[in-house]
């Protein structure tokens, strides 16, 4: 036995929560934030659901969902997906304030890059 159409509620309500923060909105826009950092780092192809499922263990329509930003990954998913995405990584981090780790990050990279580009240069230049 089924329950009735006015008895099936399978989403709460919007609006339904209480902030922790009354001026962090976090909750309604992790979602968001989180499918816009997805589309941006996997692209418009129709394997990204495919691809994002494989790497997060999860099933291809909670990924859709994640996609269409209805809901948000878990703490485990969230994590695999930072793992893989700098663009989740980034996005996460600004939404716990926390962009100056983003940007410690990103200038760390930029300084190996550069000093391995430099000793290149310097082999290059012995070697003539």
């Amino acid at each position: 036995m089924s329950f009735s159409r006015e008895h099936r509620n399978l989403r709460a309500d919007s609006g339904s929560g209480f902030p922790i923060d009354p001026s962090a909105d976090t909750l309604a826009s992790f979602a968001g934030v989180i499918a816009d950092a997805l589309r941006a780092d996997f692209g418009t192809s129709p394997a990204k659901v495919k691809h994002i499922a494989r790497l997060t263990g999860s099933n291809p329509r909670t990924v859709q969902n994640w996609l269409y930003a209805r809901n948000g990954p878990s703490g485990a998913g969230l994590v695999v997906l930072m793992r893989h995405s700098d663009a989740v990584t980034a996005a996460v981090l600004a939404l716990a304030d926390r962009s100056e780790l983003q940007r410690g990050a990103v200038l760390q990279r930029a300084s190996e890059e550069l000093r391995a580009a430099i000793a290149y240069f310097l082999d290059c230049l012995g070697q003539e």
